[in-house]
């Protein structure tokens, strides 16, 4: 599978060169077209190669900053190019790239007033110092770090080298802090397999942690429903929990009201009313009679009381 994977990004690059091919049998896309097989390009790969101008996907060796849109380009992103012979260094052509920026910004930043940067970026080969040269449209991010903030291995640089090699002393030194640095580093190592085992058993911590998660959301719903139950709190000061005994006292009291002051009025007028040797039911009609006036006499107090007051 990988084999089959690198073999098509060769293809894509055009590095891929088929054992049936010879130069004898002409240009390689047109032996490849031949057989079926046409780049993913098209005919636009070749539209300008009387020009010496070449179609082919270039990818940034370094990180890049475009210099009209700001925008940094990370190192791999590749890019649409015209590739182009400009000279030679002793015996090594110089390849030219040219590709446009693509980022997306506002029509008054771009480069032709389009939704795209369009920034002309020029990227020449450097074989003298086996490096890019850029020529147009971007630079070069520097990019600069500390091994000992990195936690790396510091190579020795060839200062080091000419005085461990000068000073058996210095070298000797330098040996002795690279191994302790070695036997930390060990040790540090040590501790973090030790962890890592610790944390294998992944079924058995996620079921644990799941299991508080129901027990702690089990409370807060259950905190959430008393809370609702209780309603808005009418008073300015918190109430303690309700207790079952101060429940029982509370059944205990009875509180007179104004209709019990009525009912008890009312039957104390008809029974004022009836005889004190009984009566028919002309004299029990009498009573009722006097009751429901006695009723309505408090009722009419009452009200007025409220009124007045």
């Amino acid at each position: 599978m990988t084999k089959d994977i690198s073999l098509k990004a060769a293809c894509a690059d055009s590095f891929y060169y088929p054992q049936e091919w010879a130069p004898s049998k002409g240009s390689l896309d047109a032996f490849q077209r031949r057989r079926g097989f046409e780049h993913h390009f098209g005919k636009q790969r070749t539209k300008n190669l009387s020009k010496g101008v070449l179609l082919i996907r270039f990818e940034m060796p370094f990180t890049v900053q475009c210099l009209r849109c700001q925008h940094y380009i990370r190192q791999g992103t590749r890019y649409n190019a015209d590739k182009k012979k400009v000279g030679m260094y002793f015996t090594t052509p110089l390849y030219e790239f040219a590709m446009n920026c693509g980022n997306i910004v506002h029509p008054a930043r771009s480069a032709n007033g389009s939704a795209h940067c369009n920034q002309r970026f020029v990227i020449r080969t450097d074989p003298k110092n086996d490096d890019y040269e850029l020529a147009e449209g971007l630079r070069k991010k520097v990019e600069i770090w500390d091994n000992k903030d990195s936690e790396t291995l510091e190579l020795n640089d060839p200062e080091t080298r000419r005085r461990m090699d000068a000073d058996p002393m210095f070298r000797v030194e330098k040996t002795l802090r690279d191994l302790q640095k070695e036997r930390s580093d060990k040790e540090r190592l040590a501790d973090l397999q030790e962890l890592q085992d610790d944390r294998e058993d992944a079924y058995g911590w996620n079921c644990a942690m799941r299991k508080a998660h129901r027990v702690k959301r089990k409370e807060e719903k259950r905190m959430e429903e008393e809370e609702r139950l209780k309603g808005k709190p009418n008073f300015a000061v918190p109430l303690v929990p309700q207790d079952e005994e101060d429940a029982q006292k509370a059944r205990q009291v009875s509180f007179s009201t104004d209709h019990e002051k009525i009912e008890v009025a009312a039957r104390r007028s008809a029974l004022k009313a009836q005889p004190v040797l009984g009566g028919d039911k002309k004299t029990a009609a009498v009573a009722k009679l006097v009751a429901k006036r006695k009723r309505l006499q408090q009722h009419s107090r009452m009200v007025r009381a409220r009124v007045a007051g």
